[in-house]
């Protein structure tokens, strides 16, 4: 399927920060964050990106971009045909945050871009919605993200690494709390029991950098 060809997106918001979480921590980069979501996690932080945006040009965007580092994040950007603006990005590296809902494979020729999917446990009400094909595609570039809130969710989370183990074994894996619900020793206290050698614990470096509630950073 191609994707289809656009020259305006609807942006929520550009701003330039430190990627806080992921491969690429602590770096450096610009993010565009595309509005509208398909999802409605209860753990949600970034609810404002639902409705709130304006329509922007590529070229309007590309006037904003400031470093190499692009991450392109939502709500859901791909809900919108994101195509185009891979192209326009294309002297930039681009992480492409998508929930694990929508079909990842049109994407994955872009030679700049890798993606940061998540798979939605119990606690985010959404599970349900998974692509389940997009875990069975993932490259040794993308990035799987478990979000838990309880040791529930470690527990769905590992099975699901299990039943998925031999087409991620080369795929980096994190797994990151919900911020304020559960504590990260209990997530390396389990990751211990079960023996996780290959998932990595991470924590939102820009909730405790910023205060949690704040936009842009």
């Amino acid at each position: 399927m191609t994707p289809e060809f656009r020259d305006t997106f609807l942006v929520n918001e550009i701003f330039d920060s430190i990627e806080g979480e992921g491969i690429r921590a602590g770096q450096l980069a610009t993010f565009i964050r595309l509005s509208g979501c398909n999802l409605r996690c209860s753990y949600c932080d970034t609810a404002y990106a639902f409705e709130q945006g304006k329509t922007m040009a590529i070229s309007d965007i590309l006037s904003s971009v400031h470093y190499t580092n692009v991450t392109l994040t939502g709500g859901e950007p791909l809900q919108q045909p994101i195509g185009p603006l891979l192209e326009a990005l294309s002297c930039h590296d681009v992480n492409v945050e998508t929930n694990g809902s929508i079909d990842i494979r049109p994407y994955q020729a872009y030679y700049n871009t890798f993606f940061t999917i998540d798979y939605k446990c119990g606690s985010s009400g959404m599970g349900k919605a998974m692509f389940l094909p997009n875990f069975e595609h993932l490259r040794p570039l993308d990035v799987l993200k478990f979000v838990v809130g309880s040791v529930s969710d470690l527990v769905e989370a590992a099975d699901f690494y299990d039943a998925f183990k031999s087409r991620l074994a080369d795929v980096p894996i994190y797994v990151s709390p919900v911020f304020g619900k559960i504590e990260p020793k209990d997530i390396v206290a389990f990751m211990k029991e079960r023996r996780l050698v290959h998932w990595r614990v991470q924590l939102q470096l820009h909730k405790f950098i910023w205060d949690p509630r704040m936009r842009g950073v």
